[in-house]
C-alpha cells in the first residue's frame, strides 16, 4: 500500500541531463525586454485608435519580428531553466526539455503542459515559497489567448483591438516578466551556492 506523500510526489518520466548548468540571466533580461516592448508596442497601437491610427501602418512591419524574437527567446529561455532544474533536482522533471518547448506549439496541450514544466522548474530552483507567481501568470495567460479567441468570434475587437485584449495582455505581460525574473532569481541562488557555471 502506497502512503499518501509518495502519491503525491511527482513521477519524473524525463530522461536525466547530465550537462553543464548555464547562467539564465542574459536570456532573462533579453526575453522580458521583449515582453515589455511587445506589450508595450500593442498598447500604444491600440491607445491610438487600432488599425485607424497611422501608428498601426508603422507597427505592423515590426509586429512579426518582434513577436518571433520574444518568442524564440522567452522558450530559449524556458528550456535553458528546465535543464538546469534537471542538475538542481535530478529525476523531478516531468517532462523533457524539448517537450518544455514544443508543447507550446500543441493543441490542448499547451494549455497545460508548460505549466506544469514551471512548476518544476520552479520547485527545483529552492524548495521554499509557494507557486501562487506561475499559477497567476498561467491564469493570466490563458485569460489572454483563450479569451482573446473568443472575443474576436464575438466580434468584440472593433479595429483589432479590445479594452479586454489590452487590459488582460498588460497583466498577463507583467507577469511573464516577474515568473521570468523570480526563476532566474532563483537559480542564480543556486549557483551561487557553490555550483560550476558556464558563461
Amino acid at each position: 500500500m502506497k502512503s499518501e506523500a509518495s502519491l503525491k510526489a511527482p513521477r519524473a518520466r524525463a530522461l536525466p541531463y547530465s550537462g553543464p548548468v548555464v547562467d539564465p540571466g542574459r536570456l532573462a533580461v533579453a526575453a522580458q525586454v521583449l515582453i515589455a516592448v511587445q506589450t508595450v508596442a500593442q498598447l500604444a497601437v491600440a491607445v491610438a485608435g487600432g488599425s485607424r491610427s497611422k501608428l498601426f501602418a508603422q507597427y505592423v512591419p515590426i509586429s512579426l519580428p518582434l513577436m518571433i524574437a520574444t518568442v524564440v527567446v522567452f522558450l530559449c529561455w524556458f528550456r535553458r531553466c528546465r535543464l538546469n532544474a534537471q542538475c538542481f533536482a535530478p529525476g523531478t522533471q516531468r517532462h523533457s526539455a524539448g517537450l518544455a518547448v514544443g508543447a507550446w506549439f500543441v493543441p490542448v496541450a499547451m494549455w497545460w503542459i508548460p505549466r506544469r514544466v514551471a512548476l518544476d522548474i520552479w520547485r527545483a530552483g529552492t524548495p521554499a515559497g509557494g507557486t501562487w507567481l506561475i499559477e497567476a501568470w498561467w491564469v493570466a495567460w490563458l485569460a489572454k489567448t483563450v479569451g482573446g479567441v473568443v472575443a474576436l468570434r464575438l466580434g468584440a475587437r472593433p479595429y483589432g483591438y479590445s479594452v479586454y485584449d489590452e487590459v488582460v495582455g498588460v497583466i498577463a505581460a507583467v507577469l511573464a516578466i516577474l515568473v521570468i525574473r523570480r526563476i532566474t532569481e532563483r537559480q542564480g541562488a543556486r549557483l551561487r551556492a557553490g555550483l560550476a557555471v558556464r558563461r
